[in-house]
């Protein structure tokens, strides 16, 4: 018997087709709670292990916010902040729920509240801008319904903010949009720096002509139970999803000292090419974009670690004529 019902799939398709299309800034996905429902138990919850990948991120290179009020923008279920809620418990008092869905407002406000410490306020699209100030905003899978001159707008108000956290879906549109539209006016705000997924607050090297075909983009890991679950499995199947990979573009911008995260760092773009007994890295660094070799015989370690994406994927290398002859992982543990 079908975990799902066929008015169930029918929902989650027109709701995925009008993500993908980027027909969704046209109008609401959400017609009835039950929308909300399905979203939130389905593609919400891969948007949250994004979120995960992020917030171990942070939490490994020990990054925080002395911000106590959270603006989620866009909110949709309320995904965002409360896993922003969950990885920092009691540090928020107050989250305001932003979106012009009154029903996705509502359902992400109880959601919200069961975290009885925190108190919530919700707004429209059009009255954010106070809120905005001084608070961590965070953003999630919006760029496919901002038009150029409201993301213009939104950008004018995230300027009075004391955090950005912005994720995406790794889409070559939307990442390289993220970087062009978003990461470079903001990193010449006064005040503001680039932390992560940058090693570097200058231009980025990916917009250069001759890097056209890249962008910048990285992979979340995948809950292990999930492969076991019967009904995700089916719907993956009824969806054409893949369940095995969870590909993210992401920004974090805060106002602090400019800095590197460590000196000579290098942080690898997407996935590892394997060949014969070598890999292929895109590698970020302060001087540029590289394509890189990394055999295993010279850093087993490391080449495991690419193998397997485990970690944050910031290293500092050893070289020797452009090659990868040694390197280790700035920050251990899984993000």
């Amino acid at each position: 018997m079908s975990a799902w019902s066929k008015q169930d799939l029918e929902t989650l398709r027109r709701i995925r087709t009008g993500y993908l299309e980027g027909n969704a800034g046209a109008s609401d996905y959400w017609r009835e709670t039950r929308d909300l429902e399905l979203y939130d138990a389905t593609f919400a919850q891969r948007i949250g292990w994004k979120w995960d990948a992020v917030l171990g991120e942070l939490e490994l290179r020990r990054w925080g916010t002395g911000a106590r009020r959270v603006v989620d923008l866009g909110c949709g279920t309320g995904m965002a902040s409360r896993r922003v809620l969950a990885h920092w418990p009691g540090h928020f008092g107050e989250v305001t729920l932003v979106d012009r869905s009154a029903l996705a407002r509502g359902f992400a406000a109880r959601k919200v509240r069961e975290h009885p410490e925190v108190r919530v306020r919700e707004r429209g699209p059009g009255d954010w801008e106070a809120d905005c100030e001084g608070a961590l905003v965070l953003l999630s899978h919006v760029l496919t319904e901002l038009g150029e001159p409201e993301l213009e707008r939104w950008m004018g108000r995230l300027r009075k903010a004391a955090a950005i956290l912005w994720v995406e879906s790794a889409t070559y549109a939307a990442s390289r949009r993220l970087v062009e539209r978003v990461r470079e006016p903001a990193s010449g705000w006064p005040g503001w720096r680039v932390v992560a997924p940058c090693i570097h607050g200058q231009g980025c090297a990916m917009l250069r002509q001759e890097h056209e075909r890249h962008w910048c983009h990285h992979f979340a890991r995948v809950p292990s139970e999930v492969h076991q679950d019967a009904a995700l499995g089916e719907l993956a199947e009824e969806l054409g999803l893949d369940l095995r990979v969870l590909p993210y573009s992401f920004l974090v911008l805060d106002r602090g000292i400019p800095g590197e995260p460590e000196g000579g760092a290098a942080r690898v773009i997407g996935r590892a090419r394997e060949l014969k007994g070598h890999l292929r890295v895109l590698s970020c660094e302060r001087s540029g974009l590289h394509d890189r070799v990394l055999q295993k015989r010279d850093v087993p370690g490391v080449f495991k670690a690419l193998r397997k994406e485990q970690g944050v994927p910031l290293y500092r290398w050893d070289l020797r004529e452009e090659r990868i002859v040694g390197g280790e992982r700035l920050y251990e543990g899984e993000a």
